[in-house]
């Protein structure tokens, strides 16, 4: 057993050094390279440079690249926000956090709202694993309040349960339980699965926390159960651990052992390293149940050293607990030194500062809830005084058709009309409004988009056919019109239909010319190239044979 604990902390300690000790040197290099330099011009040089570095290293999957006239702004959260979240990956979480305070300065007027959200996001994110609840709370409640301005359900019901989280670490799970509850209410309008498993886990340990064992086990199981769904076998083993929580909590060691020793293996693949240092508390405490203290000594120690390196106070507390309950008997020495340091952490995060920052964002969410349900009346009270206008419309109506349908019996031939001269402009703005279909333009079928995502890619629909009826088809052009950044775009479309800004603007434009071949054949082809944005007809008859494997005459005889 010791020999296979020691391959494992080799494996997962010791070899990851070794393979990412180069790259995250050479991150470090390009981050500081970057940050002592002046010049706008050469700082996007080095902003391109180091996303390419990213790119070769298989750490983003699409190559991003700042066109000469982007803000500096902009340029600066990109950079300082992905050199954050690499060392956030990596469980360096002060540098995390220099390089997320840093991304937190550059986020002026100049850049969109959603990379201002993903940086506090982080920023919240990064605070909580260092067990400073307050810092997580202020970062958070920026990244709420911007969610909330550009009205995102799903990202909203994402930043409400890092919050309830924060809240349930920092021993105030009553208070969480409000932020959790809405935060799923907001997921319940969305299709985002996966955000749906973790809200439930999430509401689980909240549940466990107040000592409601039954809700704590159907929210865990729920969690499964949507994972599962998803597939992600990396989640699967996050939600299994938290099972095994409920499980505990509700005394069934043996249903939480079983659910442990399926959740290891699928962490240690993924390389989920936190959250298999969690299994190690758990099983820790299993063992220690049983009496067999040193093979639980062995677990808590192996999460003591994980969350020691990566600097996260909270599940090093409970390491060091459970160090002082299993080895005071055997070695009291040793023990009252992990109680030493079990002592420090606690007074470390429970300082009397978060809990006032903790109360104060309450105060500020009370009066939020407190705006809610007075723009909720005032709607209310607006359907009542539009259900009686409408009623009194339809009764007038109802008149008016009686005395239409009086009038035309009196008439003695009923006017034929006319064919539209304008048929033709009817049926191209029907093509234009096709275009705002997003159902019909998912990359497959199998695709379902959220409320959001419909409404994005239909705007997006509409900048890509109007642009290119002047012949405007790059990817900045487009990105520039929707008030967002490339790389946002990147990530809206990667997220929504797992594909590249080109990809889909290419395959608008050929469908958009597949449309036009087929109704319209009087249209000459020369016409159809440049209503989809080729100057040249030959470039265009190219990449329509390249996309359908047919050319543009042929696709009209057919």
């Amino acid at each position: 057993m010791k020999i296979f604990r020691i391959l494992v902390l080799f494996v997962c300690f010791v070899l990851p050094q070794f393979v990412r000790a180069d790259e995250t040197e050479q991150v470090e290099r390009l981050a500081a390279e970057y940050a002592e330099c002046t010049g706008a011009e050469d700082r996007l040089q080095l902003a391109n440079k180091f996303f390419a570095y990213l790119q070769e290293i298989e750490y983003i999957d699409e190559p991003i690249a700042f066109p000469a006239d982007s803000h500096i702004d902009s340029v600066d959260v990109n950079v300082y926000y992905y050199v954050s979240e690499w060392f956030y990956g990596e469980g360096d979480y002060q540098r995390a956090i220099d390089y997320g305070l840093r991304a937190g300065q550059a986020c002026t007027e100049k850049v969109d709202a959603v990379s201002k959200s993903d940086v506090y996001a982080l920023l919240g994110a990064v605070y909580f694993r260092k067990g400073a609840f307050d810092k997580a709370v202020e970062a958070l409640s920026q990244s709420y309040e911007t969610d909330k301005a550009i009205g995102d359900m799903d990202r909203m019901s994402s930043t409400l349960n890092s919050i309830a989280s924060v809240f349930v670490a920092a021993g105030k799970p009553q208070d969480a339980e409000k932020y959790i509850q809405e935060a799923i209410a907001a997921n319940s309008l969305t299709e985002n699965l996966t955000r749906r498993a973790v809200l439930y886990g999430t509401a689980s340990e909240l549940y466990r926390s107040l000592d409601e064992t039954d809700r704590s086990l159907d929210y865990a199981r729920k969690a499964l159960d949507t994972e599962r769904m998803v597939g992600d076998s990396a989640r699967i083993g996050v939600r299994l651990s938290q099972l095994a929580s409920a499980q505990l909590s509700s005394s069934k060691i043996e249903e939480a052992r079983r659910s442990l020793e399926e959740a290891i293996p699928l962490l240690l693949r993924s390389g989920n390293l936190h959250s298999w240092g969690i299994c190690q508390n758990q099983m820790g405490d299993i063992l220690a149940s049983e009496d067999k203290n040193d093979e639980a000594a062995a677990c808590y120690l192996d999460a003591a050293m994980l969350f020691l390196k990566q600097g996260d106070k909270y599940n090093e507390l409970h390491a060091r607990e459970g160090l002082y309950k299993t080895m005071k008997d055997e070695s009291p020495r040793d023990a009252m030194m992990h109680l030493e340091r079990a002592k420090l952490l606690q007074d470390s995060i429970y300082q009397q500062e978060t809990g006032e920052a903790l109360g104060k964002y309450n105060a500020i969410y009370y009066n939020d809830i407190l705006q809610k349900e007075k723009e909720r009346t005032e709607r209310r009270n607006r359907i009542v005084l539009l259900s009686v206008i409408f009623a009194a419309i339809v009764f007038i109506a109802l008149i008016a058709a009686a005395a239409s349908v009086t009038y035309r019996r009196h008439r003695k031939k009923i006017k034929v009309y006319e064919h539209n001269i304008n048929s033709m402009q009817q049926m191209y703005d029907q093509l234009r409004l096709k275009y705002q279909d997003v159902e019909a333009y998912t990359m497959q079928e199998s695709v379902k988009l959220t409320a959001d995502d419909k409404k994005f890619l239909s705007q997006l629909a509409s900048v890509i056919y109007a642009l290119s009826e002047r012949g405007v088809t790059d990817i900045d052009s487009i990105a520039s019109q929707l008030h967002i950044s490339f790389a946002t775009l990147r990530r809206r479309l990667a997220l929504s239909l797992a594909t590249t800004p080109s990809a889909y603007i290419q395959r608008m434009r050929m469908q958009k010319a597949k449309d036009l071949l087929q109704g319209y054949r009087d249209m000459p082809i020369t016409e159809v190239a440049e209503k989809c944005g080729y100057t040249q007809v030959q470039n265009f008859t190219r990449a329509f044979t390249r996309f359908y494997g047919t050319t543009p005459s042929d696709e009209r005889k057919n």
